[in-house]
C-alpha cells in the first residue's frame, strides 16, 4: 500500500518506551509513528483535563446497504453525543446533584478491508467522576445507549434500525487514576490497546478522506 508522504512507518515492538500491540502469531506491525504521536498526546490532555478518566473502546460500523459520507459522520457522532452528554449533566444538576462537567477527546481509526463500507475503531475519554461506567446494554438511560444513539444520529437512523452497529468488544473500559499506584501500568495499557489504530494494515489511501482523526483541544 502507497503511503502518503507525511507519514513515517515503523516496525517495532516498543515506541515511547511503552509496548505495541501485536498481531496474527505474535507479530509486530507496521505503524504510522505520527498516529502513535498522536495517541500519546491526546491520553496526556485527557488526564491534564481530569486525573480520574474513563476509557471507552467502541466500534462503530455502517449498514451494508446505503453509502455515507464518512469525512461527516463523525463530527456528527461526536456532536450527538457530547449534546446528549451536556443535556444529562444539566439534568442531573437541575434535579439539586452536584455534577462536574465533562468534555469528550477522542481518538478515532477508519478502516476497510473486504467491505462495501468503512468502520471505525473509537476511543472515548471522559470525566470519570460523572461517567464510571458503560451501564447496562439494554437499558436508556446510561452512558452505553447515548453512543448508540448519538451513532444512529450520525447515520440518521432509528435507534431500533442502527442500535446494532454500535459495538462494545471486550474489555473495552479502562479508568485512568493520576494518583493511583498502577497509573503508569494503566497508562501503558491503554496505549498498547489504542496502538491498534495506528497499523498501516487495512487503511486505505488514495481516497482523499481522513483515516484517523482526534480531538484537536
Amino acid at each position: 500500500m502507497k503511503q502518503p508522504k507525511h507519514l513515517t512507518t515503523i516496525v517495532k515492538s516498543t515506541y515511547l518506551g511503552r509496548e505495541l500491540c501485536k498481531g496474527k502469531c505474535n507479530k509486530t506491525l507496521e505503524m504510522f509513528k505520527e498516529y502513535l504521536d498522536r495517541i500519546d498526546d491526546v491520553m496526556d490532555k485527557a488526564i491534564s483535563d481530569y486525573p480520574r478518566t474513563t476509557v471507552i473502546r467502541v466500534d462503530l460500523k455502517f449498514p451494508y446497504s446505503i453509502k455515507y459520507d464518512v469525512d461527516q459522520v463523525m463530527k456528527r457522532f461526536i456532536g450527538s453525543l457530547s449534546s446528549q452528554i451536556d443535556a444529562d449533566i444539566k439534568r442531573r444538576r437541575k434535579h439539586g446533584k452536584r455534577v462536574a462537567d465533562c468534555k469528550i477527546r477522542y481518538l478515532w481509526a477508519r478502516e476497510n478491508k473486504l467491505s462495501i463500507n468503512d468502520h471505525y475503531h473509537v476511543a472515548l475519554f471522559l470525566n470519570k467522576d460523572v461517567y464510571a461506567y458503560l451501564g447496562s446494554l439494554v437499558n436508556t438511560d446510561n452512558l452505553a445507549y447515548r453512543i448508540k444513539r448519538a451513532w444512529c444520529s450520525a447515520l440518521d437512523l432509528d435507534i431500533d434500525e442502527g442500535g446494532g452497529l454500535a459495538h462494545f468488544p471486550d474489555n473495552c473500559r479502562y479508568w485512568l487514576d493520576r494518583k493511583a499506584n498502577n497509573f503508569d501500568d494503566m497508562f501503558n495499557q491503554v496505549f498498547k490497546r489504542l496502538s491498534y489504530f495506528a497499523k498501516t494494515d487495512t487503511k486505505k489511501s488514495g481516497d482523499r478522506r481522513r483515516r484517523f482523526g482526534y480531538s484537536l483541544r
